[in-house]
C-alpha cells in the first residue's frame, strides 16, 4: 500500500486531494508545512513513497523546499512531486475547485506511477 505525505497550505484543498487519494486506498499523511511534514513522517514504519507538495507553499523557493525534505537521511530518495491548484472564479466547495483546476486522474495516475 502506497504511503504519501502530502505537503499544503490550503486546508480545502489538502483536504480534498487527501480524500482523492484515499480512495484509490493510498495512506495519507497530511501536513500545513515541510516542518510539520517532517514530524508527520514518523507515522510511517520507514519513509513514505511520495512527498506531494503543494507548489504554492514553496513561493518560489521550490529548491530550498527539496532541499530541506532531502537533508533528512531517511527522506534523501523519496521522490519529491510539486502539484498547482489554482481554484476556479467562482467560490464552489473544493472538489469542484480541484475538478476545474486539474484532472484528478492525472494526480492519481502520477501518484500511483512513483508509488509502484
Amino acid at each position: 500500500m502506497a504511503r504519501v505525505v502530502l505537503v499544503g497550505s490550503d486546508g480545502e484543498v489538502r483536504n480534498a486531494v487527501a480524500r482523492i487519494l484515499a480512495e484509490e486506498k493510498i495512506v495519507v499523511t497530511t501536513a500545513d508545512d515541510p516542518a510539520q511534514a517532517i514530524a508527520g513522517i514518523t507515522r510511517f514504519d520507514g519513509p513514505p513513497d511520495l512527498i506531494l507538495v503543494d507548489r504554492r507553499l514553496a513561493r518560489g523557493r521550490e529548491g530550498e523546499l527539496i532541499d530541506r525534505f532531502r537533508s533528512r537521511t531517511e527522506l534523501q530518495d523519496v521522490p519529491v512531486v510539486l502539484y498547482t491548484v489554482e481554484p476556479s472564479a467562482s467560490r464552489s466547495p473544493a472538489n469542484e475547485d480541484l475538478r476545474d483546476a486539474f484532472d484528478a486522474r492525472l494526480v492519481l495516475a502520477i501518484v500511483e506511477a512513483i508509488c509502484n
